[in-house]
């Protein structure tokens, strides 16, 4: 088989407008989650959105195309990580 032949899924010039926007959605949400886990007063908010970011993390990062999504979920996914440990440390669920 040629390499010419080879299906490519990520052409010069090709956009991904879906793609981009929910790595950018995830890498935001997990910042927000990171701070707001820092911060003793706000940790069910903390932890309630980490908890979305991060799942919703992993599915972009199943549908991203490139490699700079990939990175952007990558961080998304752990600063999401990080906010809820942070916002459980400092009293989790309770309100």
């Amino acid at each position: 088989m040629s390499p010419a032949a080879i299906p490519r899924r990520n052409l010069p010039r090709q956009e991904h407008p879906l793609e981009n926007s929910l790595a950018i959605t995830t890498l935001v949400a997990g910042f927000v989650a990171f701070v707001l886990g820092a911060v003793d007063d706000t940790h069910f908010i903390a932890v309630c959105v980490g908890i979305v970011a991060f799942f919703f993390g992993l599915y972009s990062q199943m549908v991203s195309a490139t490699t700079a999504e990939r990175w952007l979920n990558v961080l998304g996914i752990g600063m999401a990580f990080l906010g809820v440990g942070l916002g459980l440390s400092h009293g989790g669920f309770t309100v």
